[in-house]
């Protein structure tokens, strides 16, 4: 973040000194960027009466608890070799699609990979990390 943070305040000020179009793209162009991977990055798992509500700092997902067939705690060892199809890693967290060997094609939603949950509905495996895996669990049985 600081070495962003920098970059773009650097661009931003050779911009303003030279008074280079080009400069002043890249700046924003640089702080929009960041702003986007901010906003999709994930923020939360909350779940309802009738929905699990996958939370991100701007906007966020709900699935149908109906639709909820299995959840269950993963290793970080389930996630090797997996590969990145159209998600982001590291900078905000982890999220987008994914493939594995060991899971097939899965979305994530994490901020940490040491506490992670897959939850499996009709055809589609999202993976989420949360403080407390074992309450998650517990909740959705309870409201299952």
């Amino acid at each position: 973040m600081v070495i962003v943070a920098t970059v773009i305040a650097l661009t931003g000020a050779a911009a303003q000194a030279e008074r280079s179009l080009f400069f002043a793209t890249v700046s924003v162009g640089l702080a929009a960027f960041f702003t986007a991977l901010f906003a999709l990055s994930p923020n939360g798992v909350e779940v309802g009466d009738e929905v699990v509500y996958i939370r991100r700092r701007w906007g966020g997902i709900p699935r149908h608890l109906d639709a909820l067939t299995a959840a269950r705690r993963i290793a970080i060892h389930e996630l090797e070799y997996s590969i990145r199809l159209v998600s982001v890693g590291g900078v905000f967290g982890w999220y987008g699609t994914f493939q594995s060997p060991k899971l097939g094609e899965f979305k994530m939603f994490a901020t940490r990979l040491d506490r992670l949950v897959l939850l499996e509905f009709h055809g589609e495996r999202i993976v989420v990390s949360v403080d407390e895996p074992d309450a998650l669990l517990a909740l959705l049985q309870v409201q299952r």
